[in-house]
This record gives structure tokens, C-alpha cells and sequence, in this order.
């Protein structure tokens, strides 16, 4: 087995080495909406739950390649608010069309026909179709790292989910490294 430094080690060769370990990672596929009104959809892979009381969830935001904000962090901060949309292997092709970099005027919800429904709580809305969507409020945000990263600390509002979701995880997708993904297809129930 090789063992990599990190202080001393290639940045490209860490950044690669933790895509590939830290596996499967879920993919927060988010919406917004602008103080202009645009619907902005974009997924995330540093993803996960916090707490459950209140119910926390965080999401690491890095930047663009120019070193501006992304579009769904200036979102966030701007309005306070957003929805996380859990996804599935039908969605995965959008999922990845949503991860391009477009103009913040441009919507992936329109560019790409992605069907939508109101949330409940919250203006960005829901994609419709998905088996969960956590609506969620700012909490806080912490700037992390060299980039830095903008961690967005939300609290879930209301959660929209199918019954099934509650028995199984089977479908939802996750991040492997490059550009690989996972599907849930078996589950271990241990008693």
C-alpha cells in the first residue's frame, strides 16, 4: 500500500485520492432562486446530515474557475433559502447537464425542461419526480479551507417524500471520483 503526505504531497494527487475514497458521497441536487427571480439547479457531492434536532444538513460550495461565487452559494445567502432534492437513476443525465456552468440569467430548470412543483415553505421549488426534497433555511454559512469552500449550514423545514423512500434507499444515486456514480441497488438489514 503507498502512503501520500499531504503537506508534501501533489494537490491534483490528494484532491483525487479523497474524490476516490470518500465514496459513495450523496448527491444534494439543489434549487434556488435569485433576488432576480431564476430558478438555478445545480447538484453538490460534499453533502450530508448534521443533526436531527433541529434537523441540520450542510453542503460544501466551492467557487468558479474564475474564483467568484457560484451561483447556488450567492443564492443561499442572498435569500436564505433553498431545497434539496434527492435523486435518482432517471435524473442522472439531467443531474450532470445541471452541473455546467451557465450565466447566472440562465436557468437550468428551463434550459433543460426540468419539471417542477411548489414547495411548501420555501420559494425555490421541488423537482418533480424525485422520492425526497428537504426544504431548508439558511443557518449559517463558515468559509472553509484555501479556496475557500462555502459551507451552508440549512435547517430542514417541511420534507417532501414518498412513502416508499421510509423501507428502502434503493435507486437514489451517489458520487464516486471522476466522473463514475453509484446507484443504491443492495441493501444490508442488520438486526
Amino acid at each position: 500500500m503507498k502512503v501520500i503526505e499531504v503537506a508534501k504531497g501533489n494537490e491534483k494527487e490528494v484532491t483525487t485520492l479523497i474524490f476516490n475514497t470518500v465514496v459513495p458521497r450523496p448527491i444534494a441536487w439543489i434549487t434556488t432562486i435569485s433576488a432576480c427571480g431564476v430558478v438555478n439547479l445545480a447538484p453538490f457531492s460534499f453533502y450530508n446530515a448534521v443533526t436531527t434536532r433541529p434537523p441540520l444538513i450542510f453542503v460544501s460550495i466551492g467557487k468558479r474557475k474564475d474564483g467568484k461565487e457560484k451561483d447556488t452559494a450567492r443564492n443561499i445567502i442572498e435569500t436564505g433559502e433553498f431545497v434539496v432534492n434527492v435523486a435518482t437513476k432517471p435524473f442522472l443525465e439531467k443531474i450532470v447537464k445541471t452541473g455546467e456552468s451557465l450565466p447566472p440569467e440562465e436557468s437550468e430548470v428551463e434550459k433543460f425542461n426540468i419539471e417542477t412543483a411548489p414547495a411548501l415553505k420555501v420559494k425555490p421549488p421541488i423537482v418533480k419526480g424525485v422520492p425526497a426534497a428537504l426544504e431548508c433555511k439558511l443557518r449559517e454559512t463558515i468559509n472553509l479551507g484555501d479556496t475557500p469552500m462555502t459551507v451552508v449550514i440549512g435547517e430542514v423545514v417541511a420534507i417532501h417524500y414518498t412513502e416508499e423512500i421510509t423501507g428502502s434507499s434503493k435507486g437514489i444515486i451517489g458520487r464516486l471520483g471522476g466522473k463514475r456514480y453509484a446507484v443504491i441497488n443492495d441493501e444490508i438489514e442488520i438486526i
